[in-house]
């Protein structure tokens, strides 16, 4: 049995630093097919995350945007956000899922004018989505092709050497996420990053070509992003901005507090299974949730003397935290909060 690692569970060891100041961290990401973000946080591609008037804001920043597959008219859906953005085709994605007919909605998506597709299940390890990746990446070699969510080195391996460009790490992490209590599945998130860039360092010399890591879930706060970042390239956030006053989540008034509603499921089911609701208090604007994650992980590069996000991965040094120390931060979080 192997022991695992949460974000919580460890802490980053200050390094020697040259930065003069955090404001000239470089966050810029350099993705597969030369696609570039400004930022190295995205949105989580879930209904009550990326909509009508959060996706404009998360493409101005520079982030990479994947619009959710929830939808009645999935297709119809997805193309008409593309058509309002035709400037933005590099960091606007499209999601599908497994079924049959996804092969045939991933041709109309880019046939559309779309150029990121994100093959997106909650178990990304398996035969159907390798099966899948491989079509597409046949078909369309010019796209770049994100697939997942896988937990282990030999998950993301499969899916890399299938044709995916991005695999999205993660199993059950998320707040919301009720995967490892409804299904005794699941890995430490930290860990599973590692396993996974390990791998990823070995197999990018043999298969010739720039592989990239998403982490998707368990962040909570910019020093999660920081540790995240030091063995992924691009960090997936839901609950952070889903209490933002532009998210699309429905609105509700209880005892004078304004709430939205934040859904969490990997499939859309009406009794979601591998998902919970829960209310997120409107609290704060999008862009400065945006300004505060971008300025922590900039301050997070200069304490590791880091001159862009991308140096976070030289050799990063972890010392574990104690469960004394984890429960005096976690007191200082509730006294915040």
């Amino acid at each position: 049995m192997k022991e695992g690692y949460t974000f919580d569970d460890v802490l980053l060891v200050p390094q020697y630093s040259t930065v003069s100041s955090r404001k000239m961290v470089d966050l810029q990401v350099l993705l597969p097919k030369n696609i570039t973000t400004s930022i190295p946080v995205m949105p989580a591609n879930m209904q009550d995350v990326v909509g009508e008037s959060s996706i404009p804001i998360f493409l101005q920043r520079g982030c990479l945007s994947i619009i959710h597959r929830f939808n009645e008219n999935n297709e119809d859906h997805q193309i008409s956000f593309l058509r309002r953005f035709p400037d933005k085709v590099d960091l606007l994605g499209c999601s599908i899922g497994v079924k049959e007919q996804e092969f045939d909605s991933a041709k109309r998506l880019i046939e559309a004018g779309f150029k990121v597709v994100c093959i997106d299940v909650a178990h990304g390890d398996s035969l159907l989505v390798s099966e899948l990746v491989h079509k597409i990446s046949e078909s369309y070699p010019e796209i770049l092709l994100i697939a997942g969510n896988v937990a282990t080195a030999r998950g993301a391996e499969r899916l890399w050497k299938s044709g995916a460009d991005i695999v999205k790490v993660g199993v059950g992490p998320g707040s919301i996420c009720t995967t490892r209590k409804e299904t005794g599945n699941g890995y430490p998130q930290l860990s599973a990053l590692m396993d996974v860039n390990e791998r990823r360092n070995d197999l990018q010399q043999e298969l010739g070509r720039q592989l990239s890591i998403i982490s998707d879930g368990g962040i909570k706060s910019a020093g999660d992003c920081v540790k995240a970042l030091c063995f992924s390239d691009l960090v997936m956030i839901g609950g952070m901005f889903a209490g933002t006053i532009e998210a699309p989540g429905k609105k509700l008034n209880l005892n004078g507090e304004t709430y939205k509603e934040y859904r969490g499921s990997s499939t859309l089911k009406p009794s979601h299974v591998e998902g919970a609701v829960v209310l997120k208090t409107v609290s704060s604007t999008l862009d400065s949730v945006l300004d505060r994650l971008q300025e922590g992980i900039r301050s997070g590069c200069s304490y590791q003397g880091c001159h862009s996000v991308d140096a976070l991965k030289d050799n990063p040094e972890f010392i574990k935290v104690s469960s004394v120390q984890r429960d005096l931060d976690h007191n200082k979080e509730t006294f915040r909060g």
